[in-house]
């Protein structure tokens, strides 16, 4: 009661001062609330000024009408924030109000169900699918109630994706337009607001639109089995693919070719996904695809494969192959040229026509191979009359000799099967090496399928060619026994002095080898063989020979052959090298010829003097091919006290010359000319007998001391034995160790050059007295003096000639 008389007060306060705009503001917000209780959707409040909330059934009815208008709005945040304000009074003053509870209750339920549909379109637009049994929740189901029209979008888009899922297009698509498309294009609503929400209208709208499109084009390729083709390019919805399909097989079936490879594989990528049935109608168009793409692939692959083997020589592959090819026409033509060329006489005609129909019909575009080949074919069947003019006139040049003059002009293939033949015979025998044995093998298949029957002049050039190359086999046969004889035995892994010798195993009359060889290798081989057997005289020629057809025909060897080929050249390198070490020896000669006379005469001039009163002769001569043998001889013509015979002057006179005159002129630094240089020292005793000496001074020569022992004989042989001393001081028993004496005196003055010395007695018989047989000759050998020249001539003489280094023997 209280309350009721403090607000009657403060009505009456008011009235004073608001009265004209207060009656106004009511009967404003009493309008307004009962159109917001009709339809709340409509009510308009845009005018409304916001009650204090003293005025509480205003306030509340201000609030809950902003609350709703903020909800259709899609402003949530601002329609809970007014709903926190109805809530904060009390629910007796909100249900004082006529209409108010039911209103905010259903605006609670409308917001929970905005959340809730909010929540499962995040979830759609993720790519789960949303049920049916989700969408008809009683939550859910309020969702299509609300005013908010982005939540309706949601919800109706939804249903409509479940029922295109499950292939009730009917359903889906009643939803989409009365629902969806309606908001779309008929209210405010702006689907780019939603998230998701404007690229799936955009989507669902080009699909109904082509599925528009797609039903009457399928119906028409069912009904005539013939499509009309279809440019419309259906959205892809997997959950349900059927119309996708449908699309591509409209498009593989109005250009098979084109497409129909690439539209069956989209087919089979959607088939493993699809849970649908597939219509009957679908699947048998699908069937027909497939099997449609199969033969196209396949058939083209086995014609390709055909022409493949027929091009080169343009001869029957052996392989089957079709002969339409409704996407490749031109494929059709390379059957029919194949048939053509199969049997020219018989159906070259007839594939022409054939031919010139599908250039007509389909106007296919050849490549060169192909126009090559049916120009080839038209001459073929067009031209044997022709063709069989040039190979007449060529057999007939051909007779005579086997030859014919310039190169093949003619065909190989004629409907004559006896001119075939000829022109077999003519290409193996001219072109033997390359198509002998093959030519051979066509004419014996040629007469064992057609039997033509052949002349005798035809017959003889068939088994001379046939003898030829029986004689080519033989040829070759013996060359393989030939090779393995010849490597069996020459097995020479070192290098040996002296020039290769031309064989003398008789080998050579033990193998046959002729001049050539169609077989390179073979060829190779039997050059191998003859420039062995005589390296020095035939080895280089051959190995030019082989050099060249090597580089020419490129060939490569196997190991063995490499081997041999390898043996050839040292064995011709070594021929060239010891023709240089001859020629080496010749200069070394000429050398000592010119250098040992005249350093003989130097010899000469110092040791022969008036103080000496006997002659001192000095003779040169060749020892071996580098050495030089110098033997000065002293004449003993007066007696001579042995144990003081000579003058050391004298043989140092000898010793100098040596270093001077010989040994400085040819000697490198390291002195090898040195090696092997010994002194032959030679007592000579004459015809007469013996009659003793003694001597003062002992000769003190010792006991075992080796010499050579000669014996002259009166009939002129010489008795020669190797023996030793006694110790001989100073008294001689024989004229023997009278010559021993004599050389060993000299010995002892010639000790100082450090050479090794022998000795040597030589007893003249009775004939032979007098002073020129008492003598002293002293041999100087020199055995390697000319080594190093020998060396420097041979070695600018390699250089000269070019040769290079001595190869490997061997492999």
């Amino acid at each position: 009661m209280k309350q009721n008389l403090r607000y009657l007060l403060c009505l009456i306060v008011g009235i004073g001062f608001w009265l004209p705009s207060a009656n106004a503001q009511l009967v404003n917000y009493e309008d307004t609330w009962q159109e917001f209780l009709k339809n709340p959707k409509t009510s308009a409040i845009s005018k409304l000024t916001e009650p204090s909330k003293e005025q509480v059934a205003n306030y509340l009815k201000y609030s809950l009408m902003y609350a709703n208008s903020y909800f259709c709005a899609d402003d949530l945040t601002q329609s809970e924030k007014m709903m926190r304000e109805v809530a904060s009074i009390s629910a007796d003053a909100q249900a004082k109000i006529p209409g108010f509870v039911i209103k905010y209750e259903e605006l609670q339920t409308r917001i929970a169900a905005y959340k809730v549909c909010g929540k499962a379109w995040v979830r759609f637009i993720d790519g789960e699918s949303i049920d049916i049994a989700e969408l008809e929740k009683s939550e859910m189901q309020e969702a299509k109630k609300v005013c908010e029209k982005g939540t309706l979008c949601k919800y109706f888009y939804m249903t409509s994706m479940y029922y295109y899922c499950k292939g009730d297009l009917k359903q889906s698509r009643g939803q989409f337009e009365n629902r969806v498309q309606k908001l779309v294009d008929k209210t405010s609503f702006e689907p780019k607001d939603v998230n998701g929400m404007d690229e799936r209208v955009t989507m669902m709208k080009k699909l109904w639109a082509g599925i528009d499109k797609l039903n009457p084009a399928w119906a028409k390729l069912i009904e005539s089995d013939k499509s009309p083709g279809f440019d419309t390019e259906l959205p892809l919805i997997d959950c349900y693919a059927i119309p996708n399909m449908k699309e591509y097989i409209l498009r593989a079936s109005a250009d098979l070719c084109a497409v129909g490879d690439e539209m069956l594989k989209k087919i089979k990528a959607l088939q493993k996904t699809n849970t649908h049935p597939i219509p009957s109608d679908l699947a048998d168009k699908i069937e027909w695809l497939e099997k449609a793409v199969a033969e196209n692939n396949t058939g083209l692959a086995t014609l390709n494969k055909a022409w493949t083997k027929f091009l080169p020589e343009s001869k029957p592959s052996g392989v089957d192959y079709g002969h339409e090819f409704v996407c490749d026409r031109a494929a059709e033509v390379k059957a029919y040229i194949m048939d053509g060329f199969a049997d020219p006489c018989g159906g070259g005609k007839m594939a022409l026509d054939k031919i010139e129909a599908i250039k007509k019909e389909h106007n296919p575009s050849l490549d060169a191979e192909t126009m090559a080949k049916l120009k080839q074919l038209k001459a073929r069947v067009n031209k044997e009359e022709e063709n069989l003019a040039k190979l007449n006139e060529a057999w007939e040049d051909f007779v005579p000799d086997d030859k014919i003059k310039g190169k093949i002009n003619f065909v190989f293939e004629y409907c004559d099967k006896e001119a075939q033949v000829k022109a077999y015979v003519m290409d193996g025998t001219i072109n033997f090496c390359a198509k002998g044995k093959s030519r051979l093998a066509d004419i014996t298949k040629l007469r064992g399928s057609d039997r033509p029957e052949l002349a005798d002049e035809v017959i003889k050039k068939i088994e001379a060619l046939q003898a030829k190359q029986d004689e080519s086999d033989q040829d070759l046969a013996d060359l393989n026994t030939a090779w393995k004889l010849y490597t069996s035995t020459d097995k020479t892994m070192a290098w040996k002095e002296g020039f290769p010798q031309k064989d003398t195993t008789g080998i050579e009359d033990n193998i046959r080898l002729v001049k050539f060889y169609c077989d390179k290798i073979a060829q190779t081989k039997s050059w191998v063989i003859k420039g062995q057997l005589n390296p020095c005289e035939k080895g280089e020629a051959y190995l030019a020979k082989i050099n060249k057809l090597k580089k020419q025909a490129s060939l490569t060897y196997d190991k063995e052959l490499a081997c041999q080929v390898s043996r050839l050249k040292s064995k011709v390198y070594q021929c060239k090298y010891w023709a240089l070490v001859l020629k080496a020896w010749k200069v070394t000669y000429e050398e000592c010829e010119r250098f040992g006379p005249a350093s003989s005469k130097i010899m000469y001039a110092d040791l022969n003097s008036d103080e000496l009163p006997c002659e001192t002769t000095v003779e040169f001569k060749h020892l071996g091919k580098i050495g030089i043998q110098y033997t000065i001889t002293t004449f003993l013509c007066q007696r001579i006290n042995l144990a003081k015979m000579g003058d050391p002057e004298y043989y140092k006179k000898i010793a100098t010359w040596v270093d001077t005159e010989v040994l400085s002129k040819y000697c490198e630094s390291n002195m090898r000319c040195k090696e092997d240089f010994y002194i032959y020292l030679e007592g000579h005793t004459d015809g007469n007998r013996f009659s003793g000496a003694k001597y003062d001074k002992s000769l003190g020569i010792p006991e075992g001391t080796p010499f050579t022992h000669f014996v002259g004989n009166n009939s002129g042989s010489v008795d020669t034995t190797k023996e030793a001393t006694r110790n001989i001081t100073t008294d001689l028993k024989s004229n023997m160790e009278l010559g021993i004496a004599r050389a060993w005196t000299v010995k002892q003055q010639l000790d100082f050059m450090k050479v090794p010395i022998k000795v040597g007695a030589y007893e003249h018989p009775s004939g032979e007295k007098g002073g020129e047989f008492r003598r002293i000759e002293i041999e100087l050998n020199i055995t390697n003096l000319m080594l190093d020249f020998y060396e420097k001539t041979l070695k600018e003489l390699i250089k000269e000639s070019g040769i290079g280094n001595r190869p490997k023997l061997g492999c």
